[in-house]
């Protein structure tokens, strides 16, 4: 298996809105897909610690997956996209919903933390995979939080944001592409482990999986609010986040 943090990609592109499930819990369906950037300084590996920063109270999991471009793609069509996709892996886009409404849309505060895109823990060899196959899912301290099938929920499959990204930037090799989150997405709290795994169906028709992509969650004494723009915990913003209107008690984890 190969180390997914082997060589840092020259860019990481994720993509805003892309399961059917999300857009609904979102209340809008895009015509088209949209992206953000993230800076490779994000990337964790399996087993990492995640701090959430001591004025920040809502980080949110988003289970992921991951193409990792193995052949540049420069104005590629759909029909040969996935040739040049070289592995799979599974990957969660966390974010700080407390400062996403600061730049909504670029998610450079909400979702540039440091370790807050870890990756893995194995890659799948794409050239042996069934693409419409895969299978997402999530877990939150052993409960299943999303379950997704890309055949049955993705918006733009993933020859689509290959060709479409490609129209305008050359995708090299070691470039990673987060391709959306499904509905289920909730916030995680100090001592939780969020765990991803994608599994698959080989060419052959054997099964295969990333294994769980594992990250446990903590408390970090630093904190972000000593510059504008400041953590904002508001109604939206917890609405957002827990993928329904927040919980008015304290308690457990509430889930998506």
């Amino acid at each position: 298996m190969i180390n997914p943090l082997h060589d840092r990609p020259s860019k990481m592109v994720a993509v805003h809105l892309n399961y059917r499930s999300r857009a609904d819990q979102r209340g809008r369906t895009p015509a088209f897909p949209s992206y953000f950037l993230k800076a490779p300084s994000t990337l964790a590996p399996s087993d990492s610690v995640l701090g959430v920063p001591a004025d920040c109270e809502l980080l949110a999991f988003e289970g992921e997956i991951a193409l990792i471009i193995g052949a540049e793609a420069h104005r590629v069509s759909r029909d040969t996209a996935w040739r040049h996709v070289s592995g799979v892996t599974a990957a969660n886009d966390f974010g700080l919903y407390d400062l996403r409404y600061a730049d909504p849309g670029s998610n450079v505060h909400s979702k540039g933390l440091d370790g807050c895109t870890p990756i893995g823990p194995a890659i799948l060899d794409a050239a042996q995979l069934d693409p419409s196959s895969l299978h997402l899912q999530t877990y939150a301290n052993g409960r299943l939080e999303q379950d997704a099938r890309v055949a049955d929920d993705m918006l733009f499959d993933f020859a689509y944001l290959i060709a479409d990204l490609s129209r305008f930037m050359t995708l090299q090799p070691g470039d990673v592409i987060l391709t959306g989150t499904p509905a289920g997405s909730s916030v995680a709290q100090p001592g939780d482990v969020v765990e991803v795994e994608v599994a698959g169906t080989h060419v052959n028709g054997t099964r295969t999986s990333t294994g769980r992509l594992r990250t446990s969650i903590a408390k970090d004494d630093y904190r972000v609010g000593s510059l504008l723009p400041a953590p904002q915990a508001d109604a939206a913003a917890k609405a957002a986040a827990y993928g329904h209107p927040a919980p008015q008690a304290t308690g457990p984890t509430p889930r998506g």
